[in-house]
């Protein structure tokens, strides 16, 4: 019958045995490719390295710049918006909500895009070799910029939560405190909490569906370039800490349940 349900062994053993077949293919074609390479693959990302660590310097100076252009245009775009959310009502409040929270996603990507961009360019010349080798004062300066904008990216969170604050009082919160996130939590109202359980749930399922991906991706890295194990660990790190943590909360939350 159409309605009988595929046995869910046998499916998945099939997805195993795809999966198995697929990773052979990769694994024969990359083997391939680095062997008639003839050391060039190598020889490029090399070359990719030093360049870089010679444009430390330079690099995050553009993307500072670019960090506070970007924060200080979405703080202006947000307090134009607030204001029109509190002149408004109804439907075009509603509008105005709309454009408020898609203006400040916006602003949070480019605020933590701002950070890993950092963080990878920095590290392109952060070992005790290339310390030791290159110049120290442009490396001195990097890390200076580095640290700025941080400082930048830190004091503009603390302005937007402000900023929604002032817009929406209800809004409770100490953004330098550890427990800010919970305080958020509980000053929001069912429509809100309902959004962000939805949120973290979807943000949940694609970690889960990413986090492997890229387990298998350093494992490739490590088999043919020689990367090390140390990325390998940090991301099964991650994907188990993901998981434990997940599963703990819902044994917690249904422990408060009989409890009450």
């Amino acid at each position: 019958m159409n309605n009988q349900r595929t046995n869910p062994y046998l499916k998945s053993g099939i997805i195993l045995l795809l999966s198995a077949i697929g990773g052979a293919i990769l694994g024969i074609v990359l083997l391939f490719i680095f062997s008639y390479s003839n050391g060039n693959i190598e020889t490029g990302l090399t070359l990719l390295t030093h360049t870089l660590q010679s444009l430390i310097l330079p690099f995050l100076i553009c993307i500072t710049i670019l960090t506070v252009l970007a924060g200080e245009f979405t703080i202006k775009k947000l307090t134009y918006i607030c204001g029109q959310i509190l002149r408004t009502e109804d439907e075009e409040c509603d509008i105005w909500e709309y454009e408020e929270e898609k203006v400040s996603a916006w602003g949070m990507n480019m605020n933590i895009l701002s950070q890993v961009l950092c963080v990878i360019v920095l590290s392109a010349g952060y070992s005790t070799k290339y310390i030791e080798t290159a110049a120290k004062l442009p490396f001195l300066w990097a890390c200076i910029i580095f640290i700025l904008c941080y400082i930048y990216d830190s004091f503009w969170q603390i302005r937007y939560i402000r900023l929604i604050q002032k817009t929406y009082p209800d809004k409770k919160g100490d953004p330098t405190s550890k427990k800010f996130q919970q305080q958020w939590l509980a000053s929001c109202d069912e429509a809100e909490k309902q959004i962000i359980y939805q949120s973290a749930w979807h943000s949940y399922i694609t970690l889960n569906k990413r986090i492997p991906l890229l387990l298998l991706i350093t494992m490739l890295l490590h088999l043919f370039l020689d990367t090390g194990m140390l990325a390998i660990v940090i991301v099964a790190v991650i994907w188990l800490t993901i998981t434990i943590s997940y599963n703990h909360s819902c044994v917690k939350l249904r422990k408060e349940k009989i409890s009450n």
